[in-house]
C-alpha cells in the first residue's frame, strides 16, 4: 500500500499502480483477512484504512460494517486512489470516502472506531503518521496491522529473498526488524503474532488497554 510521505513514494506507487492488484493480492490478502477479523468489526462502524492503495481490503471490510458503516481510505498516490474509485464506483459502495494525503496531514473523520495498516510499513515508520491517526480513534477502538518483516536470526538467509520482494513497495528498510514499534507506543496492549515464519507479523489492540504485567 502506498507510503506515507511524497516524493519517491509517490513515484513509486506511480508506477506500480496499474499492476499492484495483479502483483500483490495473493501475497498478502491471506495477512490482510486476518488482520481485519482482529479489528472485532460490527455493522455501522467507521474505519480507517490507512494507506489504502488500490483498496484490496475494502469488500472484506465492508462484508462487517454493511450499509450503514462508513470506509475511509487515505493514501498519498493520486494513480492509487484512481484505482481504488474504480473499484468503488464497479461495486457501487456508497459508504465509502476516499482521500488523498500523506498519514500525517489528512484530515481525518471522528470518532472512528478502528483503523487498518495493511503493509503499509513506510507509513508505520511515521510516528507523526500513526500519532494522526490514533488522534482520530474513540477510546476503546481496535487497531489492527498487518506486513512483512525481517526473520529472527536463526533464519537469516531467508532475509534476502525477503528483501528482493519487499523492496518493490517500501522506500525504506527503516524499523524493519519491529515495523509495529510506533504502533505500540500509541497502543500499549498492542500484541503482535508472527506469521510466515517470522517473515510476516499481524499486529492488534485496543486503544486504552494497558500491556499485560
Amino acid at each position: 500500500m502506498a507510503a506515507s510521505g511524497e516524493g519517491g513514494a509517490d513515484a513509486l506507487y506511480r508506477r506500480l499502480a496499474p499492476s499492484y492488484d495483479r502483483r500483490t493480492a495473493r501475497r498478502i490478502e491471506g495477512y490482510q483477512r486476518r488482520a481485519i477479523q482482529r479489528l472485532v468489526l460490527w455493522s455501522g462502524d467507521t474505519v480507517l484504512d490507512v494507506a489504502c492503495g488500490t483498496g484490496l481490503s475494502f469488500a472484506a471490510i465492508l462484508s462487517y460494517i454493511g450499509r450503514s458503516g462508513r470506509l475511509v481510505g487515505i493514501d498519498v498516490s493520486a494513480e492509487m486512489l484512481s484505482e481504488a474509485e474504480a473499484r468503488v464506483k464497479q461495486a457501487g459502495w456508497r459508504n465509502v470516502t476516499l482521500i488523498k494525503s500523506a498519514a500525517e496531514d489528512a484530515e481525518l473523520p471522528v470518532p472512528v472506531d478502528a483503523a487498518l495498516f495493511s503493509f503499509t510499513h513506510d507509513v508505520l515508520q511515521s510516528k507523526r503518521a500513526v500519532e494522526n491517526v490514533v488522534a482520530s480513534l474513540k477510546p476503546a477502538a481496535r487497531v489492527a496491522a498487518a506486513g512483512a518483516k525481517w526473520v529472527p536470526w536463526y533464519l537469516a538467509p531467508a532475509n534476502a529473498y525477503i528483501w528482493y520482494v519487499s523492496r518493490q513497495f517500501v522506500t525504506t528498510f527503516d524499523g524493519f526488524d519491529r515495523p509495529w514499534r510506533h504502533l505500540k507506543e500509541a497502543v500499549p496492549g498492542l500484541t503482535v503474532e508472527p506469521a510466515a515464519f517470522g517473515g510476516a507479523y499481524i499486529a492488534s489492540g485496543t486503544m486504552g488497554e494497558v500491556e499485560p504485567p
